[in-house]
């Protein structure tokens, strides 16, 4: 699940109507859900730095960022499903249950819906249409093929 993070710094920034903030917003988002997942399925080491990153962007860097105050009435009634997709998922993923594992691999990426939300809000609904599809090709850029032989051990 790596290489989302790295993909989230490739975002474009008309996706988010040249909003350095939103852009900035997002990306963090993307890392620090990386980091949470690392934490929790240990599939990728996590240094002491990227745990002291993952505060900052929680307890610095989303409340002084103005695009996040501006949605975030929005986006937090959003947030607890996400996490609870998220708990669903890594249930699933140590259960090796082989139906569960299908909808893990697409509930581990419900944070997603707060990028395109991001999208949205910054350049309108109907300009996001075309963005969308490409945006959640780069959130989602793990195969199922490889996610379900990592965790069914196929």
């Amino acid at each position: 699940m790596r290489a989302t993070a790295d993909l989230a710094s490739c975002f474009p920034l008309e996706w988010f109507g040249g909003s350095a903030d939103a852009h900035t917003f997002a990306k963090q988002l993307v890392r620090l859900v990386h980091t949470w997942d690392d934490l929790i399925d240990k599939d990728e080491p996590v240094s002491q730095t990227q745990i002291n990153d993952a505060f900052l962007i929680c307890l610095v860097h989303f409340p002084a960022n103005p695009f996040y105050r501006m949605i975030q009435p929005q986006i937090a009634p959003m947030m607890l499903p996400i996490v609870a997709a998220y708990e669903a998922a890594n249930g699933f993923e140590q259960s090796k249950d082989p139906h569960g594992v299908e909808i893990a691999h697409t509930l581990r990426f419900s944070a997603g819906h707060i990028v395109a939300y991001a999208i949205i809000s910054c350049i309108g609904y109907d300009a996001a249409r075309s963005v969308l599809p490409m945006m959640w090709k780069m959130i989602v850029n793990e195969r199922f093929d490889e996610y379900r032989k990592e965790h069914l051990d196929e």
